[in-house]
């Protein structure tokens, strides 16, 4: 995964347990400000990352929107579509990641 990806999923992975929705297949026209104001209309938008690529400048067609509920989370993934400059996209709940074996959360850690 390139770093930016990377970055744009630690930046909301300290969020854990809060209402985030995984974006695919974002086209390359859009970026995100047009996310965010195509997801305010489901609720307040808290935070959308959208990760570029430093080498082509393009963002890589994915990216996180954070909401400031639950409710609104199921209410942009209640709807049929999502389309953004005539593509569809893919949008998912973001799955909190489990922990395996010895590792521990970033709150479990003592530096």
């Amino acid at each position: 995964m390139a770093a930016s990806a990377v970055r744009g999923a630690m930046a909301l992975r300290g969020n854990a347990g809060r209402p985030v929705a995984f974006v695919r297949k974002i086209p390359w026209t859009a970026g995100s400000s047009e996310l965010r104001e195509h997801f305010a209309q489901f609720g307040h938008v808290r935070k959308c990352t959208v990760p570029f690529d430093k080498e082509t400048g393009f963002h890589r067609g994915m990216g996180w929107i954070q909401f400031s509920s639950s409710e609104e989370l199921q209410n942009a993934l209640q709807q049929d579509s999502h389309v953004i400059d005539g593509v569809k996209l893919h949008v998912q709940a973001q799955r909190p990641k489990i922990l395996q074996g010895d590792q521990t959360s970033d709150e479990e850690k003592d530096f």
